[in-house]
């Protein structure tokens, strides 16, 4: 990806169905300090790139069927996150880390279609949390006190689980 001095202009990217498996992530993405929403949908992502990190006013991130087992990386950093979503991945609920729900901006999470057993560690924190979908994954018991501190939760799919 050619540098063409508008990329730090861009505000949203759709990468939906490029191969970034085997560290092929396009490190333009560093340049483009501004982007707002990003699309890394069917892309073959394994990992979290650490291109990402630079992305600091990304405010809606797509993940969805990847190869995604575990979120360690730059998500934690993303302060203007608003909607994440990763549904069809592989992740699993030791692979999310438990300060992605401390950012504060963060309103819709779908975790739908993955390998989760147990509710994430930390959940209880992501308190402007307005949807969240954890269907289709094989959660069979949920903590009474998961729910105190979200009083924003407006809409809660937990369909298809045990």
């Amino acid at each position: 990806m050619a540098n063409t001095g508008v990329l730090p202009f861009v505000r949203g990217v759709d990468f939906t169905r490029n191969d970034f498996s085997q560290d092929k992530f396009p490190d333009a993405v560093n340049m483009m300090t501004g982007v707002q929403w990003l699309k890394l949908d069917r892309t073959n992502l394994t990992e979290i790139p650490k291109e990402m990190g630079n992305l600091l006013k990304l405010e809606h991130l797509s993940l969805t069927r990847n190869n995604l087992e575990k979120l360690y990386g730059e998500l934690t950093e993303l302060n203007c996150l608003r909607t994440l979503n990763l549904r069809h991945n592989k992740v699993k609920s030791s692979g999310i880390p438990a300060e992605l729900f401390h950012l504060e901006e963060l309103s819709t999470l779908d975790l739908s279609h993955n390998n989760l057993k147990e509710v994430p560690e930390g959940l209880d924190r992501a308190k402007s949390l307005i949807v969240l979908n954890l269907s289709y994954n094989h959660i069979d018991s949920i903590p009474n006190s998961l729910f105190i501190n979200l009083t924003d939760l407006l809409f809660l799919d937990l369909s298809n689980n045990n």
